[in-house]
């Protein structure tokens, strides 16, 4: 039997993906989905996916961009790339100009206003707006229900309120930061240089100070960046939760290095009632950390079960003990290798045989590809997942990426892939292959145990001290 043509592949590819969501909504009751600007169970931060109903959306979506890689006319793909930087203005004036507050009042929800209407009161030309509009349109944010008449659609209520999104797209400096990401990689004295402060962010922001110590001066800026850091806690929380297994560490102590306001800590105090935490971070965080802690987990600060105090992970870590599980999350993609050995090793000279470290961290997958029979390069050879695989399991693995399905799942790595672009842009870091977080690990005296992924794009390493 003659091998199925690529676009062949990548149709059976779209549809098993499909039909395998169809079923999984069915079998959990789940509404259809729909764009009408009506959250979706699977919308809500708390809702848990199953495996196969996470999976199943994963490979849709890396179906469609390989679709899309393949017939879309090549100068319409360059025009749409390089025009993108338009795409992020227009959901800024969308978020930051009240429109999309004006359209998700209750009275125009769902039949949307009239681009005349909005002049009227917003005090922006009708005529510029439609142009806003209907790009915005054509990327899912809003319907036009008939010529000039705007409502939102489904996505758009991610932007709304105090959602995670509408913290991730009132972040500002992206732009300016982007700009300057050419001259960052030609630079001729930091083109090869991983200091800190060697970055996109100084060029475009004129200052020798890196990103940290640049907030220090900037506080409005700076807790508009703790907003932005914490959307995606909350946003991947119901994960964080369930694809690891905390349960087998209740009861011991546990260490949140860099743990910032202390949210990470909160989550798990409240699955693990038997186990003590200890929240750590410089002096201008810890005291904002108490107050989290106070206001939202007020019996567990007032019975001292989450304590918080001043600690730099650049020194030794102070918490010796057997048994300690140490917590970094998404701590060492702000720093560049060697200084990330650093940060391990001040955790790893402390640790006894009984101790943890759990990375928190994006787990990158290379971009390679199966063009054929076999595994595509750097894969294991192991026996597939497949969609069919996860029917009726409850703990989740991820599924082998098919035939001209890239490794990483392409388009629905998305979020992955520009968070790295916005590691080298901000802090001339990146997120890293499991291979490179082992060898880190292992440059530190540590050993990864076990990697579990994550139903979002974050996994967790679970390290140990290295055997001799």
């Amino acid at each position: 039997m003659a091998p199925l043509s690529e676009l062949d592949s990548l149709q059976r590819t779209l549809n098993q993906a499909i039909d395998s969501l169809r079923d999984e909504l069915n079998r959990q009751s789940l509404p259809e989905l729909t764009s009408k600007a009506h959250r979706h169970p699977m919308d809500d931060y708390a809702f848990l996916c199953s495996p196969r109903l996470y999976e199943a959306r994963r490979l849709t979506l890396a179906a469609i961009g390989e679709i899309k890689n393949l017939v879309q006319f090549p100068f319409e793909k360059v025009v749409e790339q390089a025009c993108a930087v338009y795409d992020t203005a227009c959901l800024d004036i969308l978020v930051k100009t009240g429109l999309v507050d004006k359209l998700a009042e209750p009275s125009v929800l769902n039949d949307g206003m009239d681009v005349h209407d909005l002049q009227e009161a917003l005090d922006m030309d009708a005529i510029k707006l439609t142009v806003v509009l209907r790009d915005l349109s054509s990327q899912g944010w809003l319907r036009e229900r008939r010529e000039g008449t705007f409502a939102l659609a489904r996505p758009a209520l991610e932007l709304i309120g105090t959602s995670a999104g509408r913290m991730w797209a009132l972040n500002t400096g992206r732009p300016l930061v982007a700009q300057a990401l050419m001259d960052q990689l030609t630079h001729p004295e930091w083109k090869y240089s991983h200091r800190a402060n060697h970055s996109a962010f100084q060029l475009s922001h004129k200052t020798d100070l890196a990103i940290f110590d640049w907030m220090k001066l900037h506080p409005d800026r700076a807790s508009q960046l703790s907003k932005t850091i914490q959307a995606v806690g909350d946003a991947y929380r119901v994960a964080t939760v369930n694809d690891f297994p905390w349960k087998k560490l209740e009861g011991r102590t546990f260490v949140d290095c860099a743990g910032g306001q202390g949210n990470l800590s909160i989550i798990l105090s409240e699955i693990l009632p038997q186990s003590q935490f200890i929240v750590q971070d410089l002096p201008e965080v810890i005291a904002t950390a108490r107050e989290n802690i106070a206001r939202t987990a007020p019996a567990a600060a007032q019975s001292a079960r989450i304590i918080a105090e001043v600690a730099n992970i650049f020194d030794v870590q102070p918490r010796r003990g057997e048994g300690f599980v140490y917590l970094l999350r998404l701590t060492l993609h702000n720093w560049s290798d060697e200084a990330c050995i650093s940060i391990l090793k001040n955790i790893a000279s402390v640790m006894s045989p009984t101790s943890k470290l759990i990375l928190l961290e994006v787990v990158a997958q290379p971009n390679t590809l199966l063009l054929g029979p076999g595994p595509a390069p750097g894969v294991s050879c192991e026996p597939a997942v497949t969609l069919d695989t996860l029917i009726g399991e409850e703990t989740y693995r991820p599924i082998t990426s098919p035939e001209y399905i890239p490794t990483n799942f392409g388009a629905a790595a998305r979020t992955s892939l520009t968070l790295d672009i916005q590691m080298m842009a901000l802090f001339n870091a990146q997120e890293r292959t499991q291979r490179e977080w082992t060898v880190l690990a292992n440059s530190a005296g540590l050993h990864v145990v076990d990697v579990h992924a994550f139903r979002g794009t974050v996994s967790a390493l679970e390290c140990e001290l290295s055997r001799p």
